[in-house]
């Protein structure tokens, strides 16, 4: 158990010195990776090249593409553009802006953005629903919630992360199926979320302050946005349409396209296409717009995580849940993803989690994808926490004299969510489609 311990300290000093020196916290965890490697990798495993080699490569290139692919469409002003364009249809309904601005963040979730959907889509939600009388309470649930049901598909660069975690770490499973399986759960939970603020906030009735026309109508998409836009559909389209063909008509030419033309491989070509048809300068998308440091970030988590495996540490925390009743196995996964990700991106925290699930699932007498269930729903719905990366998102834009009361009620929501998540993980319902 010392070992685990010892792990679980380097991840966690790796966060926090990461977020107190500003620094890229997974660089430090590669660092502390390095250091552990050779004081505790044994015989076999004590080099830095048995560590370099455990690089998540197949993690690296599914988010590290598409990443760089919908940076394109940011940087030429598609996304954001599009967001203002749903908007504006609500204008005459202002009770219905919370409800406005969770679609826009979906769809531009949807239409590649992921969660990053919430720094393009945000300061404009916070704009419109404070013009508008909205109450301030409901606006970054509004955006946490539309960013959740938009941001996991598979053909987002969040979707494809987690589809190149279920290759990864879950032998057996359809990743695919799975990612899709795993979207209808977050549109759930994203729906439940925002009603209920609505509801308990009564954000219908509005600030006299606002006015019917706080919108105008947003300008045209220009030649180069147009492009970009049916450059994106159709690479969502590559991926979505021959597997839902061949769900229902199975044939050799959808089951081949299914195989192969995965988010990496549509969104390569999507890049050469939209940085000729898009109007982007290549070097400038690459320097200011793509995300390096997120992407460093989750492959230095990654990496470090694989020494759980190495170290044994997986084992170890597989035997220690083992030894729970069985029905108390997947809640208490649920709230150990949920306190993990409470203080830093869901996205370090789920590979170390997804690799206990194989030791774990038998034991629980559950399948690998009804196990996902309560990882990836407890460690999403602590992510609107504003000490998260996804809930300080969800501030960008806030008011300063309404921020204090925001980051409040942002907490102690996060803090209700894990404990609702866990007991729903005590029921049939994450077995659902299993």
């Amino acid at each position: 158990m010392s070992i685990a311990i010892i792990f679980f300290l380097g991840f966690i000093a790796a966060v926090a010195i990461g977020q107190k020196l500003k620094i890229n916290c997974g660089i430090v965890a590669i660092a502390i990776g390095f250091v552990l490697t050779w004081l505790l990798g044994g015989e076999q495993n004590n080099t830095p090249a048995a560590f370099i080699k455990a690089f998540p490569v197949t993690l690296f290139w599914n988010y590290t593409i598409p990443v760089i692919f919908y940076a394109f469409a940011s940087a030429n002003g598609t996304m954001q553009l599009l967001g203002r364009k749903i908007a504006y249809k609500f204008r005459n309904a202002r009770w219905a802006l919370p409800f406005a601005v969770a679609i826009v963040a979906a769809v531009v979730a949807a239409a590649g953005a992921g969660t990053m959907n919430t720094a393009i889509v945000g300061p404009l939600a916070w704009g419109m629903s404070i013009a508008a009388g909205v109450s301030p309470m409901v606006v970054p649930f509004a955006l946490w919630s539309g960013s959740f049901m938009g941001s996991f598909l598979p053909w987002t660069s969040n979707g494809s992360l987690h589809v190149g975690m279920y290759g990864q770490y879950l032998e057996g499973v359809d990743p695919l199926g799975m990612c899709m399986r795993l979207s209808l759960y977050n549109a759930a939970m994203g729906i439940v979320v925002l009603l209920a603020v609505y509801l308990l906030n009564r954000a219908w009735k509005l600030s006299d302050s606002g006015a019917e026309d706080f919108l105008h109508e947003p300008e045209q998409f220009s030649s180069g946005q147009k492009n970009t836009l049916i450059v994106i559909f159709g690479c969502i389209a590559l991926l979505l349409v021959p597997s839902v063909i061949n769900q229902f008509a199975p044939n050799g030419v959808c089951a081949w396209m299914s195989k192969n033309l995965s988010m990496p491989v549509t969104a390569t070509a999507g890049i050469s296409l939209v940085a000729v048809l898009g109007g982007n300068d290549l070097k400038k998308v690459f320097s200011r717009d793509v995300n390096w440091n997120m992407i460093f970030m989750i492959s230095g988590m990654g990496m470090y995580c694989t020494l759980a495996n190495s170290l044994g540490v997986v084992e170890i925390l597989g035997e220690a849940m083992q030894s729970l009743p069985s029905f108390l196995i997947a809640p208490s996964f649920a709230l150990l993803g949920s306190a993990l990700s409470f203080v830093t991106s869901a996205a370090t925290v789920q590979p170390l989690m997804m690799s206990m699930i194989p030791a774990l699932a038998p034991a629980a007498g559950l399948s690998y994808g009804a196990l996902v269930v309560p990882l990836m729903l407890g460690s999403g719905c602590t992510s609107m926490s504003p000490i998260s990366t996804g809930g300080a998102l969800c501030l960008i834009g806030c008011p300063n004299e309404t921020a204090p009361k925001v980051f409040n009620r942002l907490l102690v929501t996060a803090i209700a969510a894990m404990i609702v998540v866990a007991l729903v993980c005590m029921t049939p319902v994450i077995s659902i489609g299993a």
